[in-house]
């Protein structure tokens, strides 16, 4: 097996092992059969993306090396990922990182179930995936395995938002829907911010 379908097929079990653990269904076994266990799915959730993520990027240690921006290129490179990330931070901070890490869960019983549709959401319904994408292709020096990474991101993020678009608009229904036709899925339109400033609810 070569370098190239070793990655790619770490990549799918990274993917399909990450869908599985976020599925509704297994959220909802643990709820009736183990709420106590439920309670730390979240953290577990994260602790399982970052030894597989891990596990994936040891994979094609010397890939080849596509470019390199050279000089202040590199630097500008670098100071838009350093913006990206703080971008990413912001959206995180709106919708709540103790419910992004999990730590939320261990203090209370319920989920926030909170539909976050102001900031960041009220540009694009999915700033994260948006956010990291960018982040991924704007790394200065590009090897064959970071742009297929960034390559399959982009294919797992919009299978992912699909996915996750299906479950918001079950669980809040004509709300999600009026959002979705108000909100672009991934890129900014230009004059078309919601002016909606409330929180209805996200999950």
């Amino acid at each position: 097996m070569n370098a190239a379908t070793d990655f790619t097929l770490r990549f799918v079990l990274f993917a399909l092992l990450h869908s599985a653990l976020a599925t509704k269904r297994l959220k909802g076994a643990l709820l009736l059969r183990a709420p106590k266990v439920a309670r730390f799915h979240r953290i577990g959730y994260n602790l399982v993306a970052f030894v597989t993520c891990a596990w994936l990027m040891s994979a094609w240690p010397l890939p080849p090396v596509l470019y390199v921006v050279p000089g202040a290129g590199s630097l500008i490179f670098h100071a838009l990922q350093a913006g990206l990330l703080i971008s990413l931070f912001r959206c995180l901070v709106e919708t709540g990182v103790s419910d992004f890490i999990g730590t939320r869960s261990l203090r209370e019983h319920q989920p926030s179930g909170n539909l976050v549709t102001s900031g960041c959401y009220g540009r694009v319904r999915h700033p994260l995936y948006s956010l990291a994408l960018l982040l991924l292709a704007f790394n200065p020096v590009m090897t064959l395995k970071w742009l297929l990474l960034t390559v399959y991101s982009g294919i797992y993020f919009t299978i992912g938002a699909v996915m996750e678009e299906r479950r918001l608009e079950e669980e809040f229904g004509d709300v999600y829907r009026e959002y979705r036709k108000r909100v672009p899925m991934f890129i900014p339109a230009p004059h078309r911010q919601t002016k909606n400033k409330s929180k209805p609810g996200k999950v």
